[in-house]
């Protein structure tokens, strides 16, 4: 790695000072606070909280959502990405990555909030279906679920694009080569060569999608019909009960569940190179 920039202490001491809040909420993980007495103790009852049946259960259900969510955006993200780099110019790439990159300069409440005006009963989607099919259609609307799962599947599919566009222009254009020469064709390029060499970028799109769709929160506040539970809720309602350390415990387990997927990714990725070479 090279230093030169700024150098091998600073970065050091950068990576340190990014990691403290995690090591302090890992260790607050395991200590409870007795504000009458003032006193600080080993404790697990922050893991008892987590797994008492209605925590189990929001968990179950905003992981679900999370691996739906994660699923779809990456297999939408890799077939875009698949069609962008190969037949597209590189002007067109660069334009195409500024206009997926700027609705996250808008604040999320907002950018939420307007969705829910396109997805209610009369808004554009609806309207749009309606005059296609002939007759009033009413899909969307503020008392399912669909709304949220829609959002926030077009939420996470730019990351998956940028992941699997970045893994695409690293293969050896020997390979498109020979498949031209070969006569394969799209689907074959795609079957044979594009799937089989980015099988780790689309292992790390699933990853990196399922934690950012884990803790999205605004599409379930404002599109989630009756059912609004999401990680920013399970927080708030932790909070309101002062389970505290609760909330220490569920970020723990969080990192440390993406620190066991990173190093299972990293193991395998390390593997497949060897024997590669």
């Amino acid at each position: 790695m090279n230093y030169t920039f700024l150098g091998k202490k600073t970065l050091v001491a950068l990576c340190l000072f990014l990691i403290f809040p995690i090591v302090i909420m890992s260790i607050l993980a395991f200590f409870s606070a007795d504000p009458l007495n003032g006193k600080t103790s080993l404790s697990l009852s922050g893991f008892r909280e987590l797994l008492t049946l209605l925590r189990v259960n929001e968990l179950l259900k905003i992981s679900g959502r999370a691996m739906i969510v994660c699923l779809s955006a990456t297999t939408i993200s890799f077939l875009i990405s698949y069609a962008l780099i190969l037949y597209t110019s590189k002007t067109f790439q660069s334009i195409f990555f500024i206009l997926i990159t700027l609705p996250f300069l808008a604040n999320e409440s907002v950018r939420v909030f307007s969705w829910q005006y396109v997805l209610s009963e009369n808004g554009l989607f609806n309207q749009v279906l309606s005059i296609l099919l002939r007759h009033q259609v009413t899909l969307f609307n503020g008392s399912n679920s669909l709304n949220v799962y829609l959002v926030m599947i077009l939420t996470c599919v730019p990351f998956g694009i940028f992941i699997n566009s970045a893994s695409l222009q690293t293969i050896p254009g020997i390979y498109w080569k020979a498949s031209n020469d070969l006569n394969i064709n799209s689907f074959g390029k795609f079957y044979k060569v594009a799937l089989p060499l980015s099988k780790f970028a689309i292992l790390a799109s699933i990853i990196v999608i399922f934690f950012i769709s884990f803790s999205l929160s605004g599409e379930v506040n404002f599109l989630g019909g009756d059912s609004k539970i999401s990680i920013r809720n399970l927080v708030l309602s932790l909070m309101s009960a002062s389970k505290f350390q609760a909330i220490f415990v569920l970020g723990f387990v969080t990192v440390l569940c993406l620190l066991v997927l990173a190093t299972v990714y990293r193991t395998f990725n390390l593997k497949s190179t060897k024997t590669l070479k």
